[in-house]
């Protein structure tokens, strides 16, 4: 009884959401999650140049990139985050964020817990799906975006898959994305996982109509605008 209870202790810090599952390849990109304030940081597509494109990107980082359907590894379960992209001209304004709980970790006792957004410049990650959306849409999406992000983080119910997932789909119409939970480890029960993501995309990347649309890889995320190596000083 014990063992079974230590056992589950030192599993309950994991987190559905969110930590690199190399925080050595974070750190060599110069770059590590820090907290912002979204709605700040999202202004600044409100900048008055008219736009030729805009973009929104959901990305799946997976724990074991070997084997992108195992849910953790080394106690670690990936992250699924967004990149938002207004493209003027030469100019591209970025913004590379993601939804986390906002103090430590949910664990077994506290699977609800208050969130925070976290920029996720230069995070490598395995597959992303990208729309090209209307100035109307983007609009939709910074408002999604802001909005779910006072939401309370559940390791079930709302992590940062649902987080991406919900804002993606905002704007996808009839090319939504399945909403799909996936069992976790142990007793944690079924939430999003990016592996959900990552084979779903395996999925949709055999038609045709996504074949433009969806990458697998050894990816990188751009660095958000007006983000700088001295703000992790």
């Amino acid at each position: 009884m014990l063992i079974a209870f230590a056992s589950s202790m030192s599993l309950a810090h994991l987190s559905y959401s969110q930590h690199r599952s190399s925080k050595a390849s974070e750190a060599e990109a110069g770059f590590s999650a820090y907290a912002i304030n979204l709605a700040d940081e999202l202004d600044i597509f409100n900048n008055g140049l008219t736009a030729t494109t805009y973009r929104i990107s959901l990305c799946a980082d997976v724990p074991n990139n070997k084997k992108p359907w195992k849910v953790a590894y080394h106690q670690e379960t990936g992250h699924v985050f967004l990149v938002l992209q207004k493209i003027a001209g030469v100019d591209t304004i970025n913004k590379v964020f993601g939804f986390y709980p906002r103090r430590g970790l949910p664990t077994l006792l506290f699977r609800k817990v208050k969130s925070k957004i976290k920029d996720n410049s230069r995070r490598t990650y395995d597959a992303d799906i990208t729309e090209e959306v209307s100035a109307a849409a983007f609009d939709t999406v910074l408002a999604k975006a802001v909005l779910c992000s006072e939401r309370y983080y559940h390791i079930n119910k709302f992590n940062c898959y649902d987080y991406a997932v919900e804002i993606f789909n905002s704007i996808a119409g009839d090319r939504a994305l399945p909403e799909r939970h996936i069992k976790f480890p142990f007793i944690f029960g079924k939430g999003g996982s990016p592996c959900a993501v990552y084979q779903d995309l395996k999925k949709l990347s055999l038609e045709s109509a996504w074949s433009h649309h969806v990458r697998f890889g050894n990816l990188t995320a751009p660095t958000s605008t007006h983000r700088t190596e001295s703000m992790d000083q």
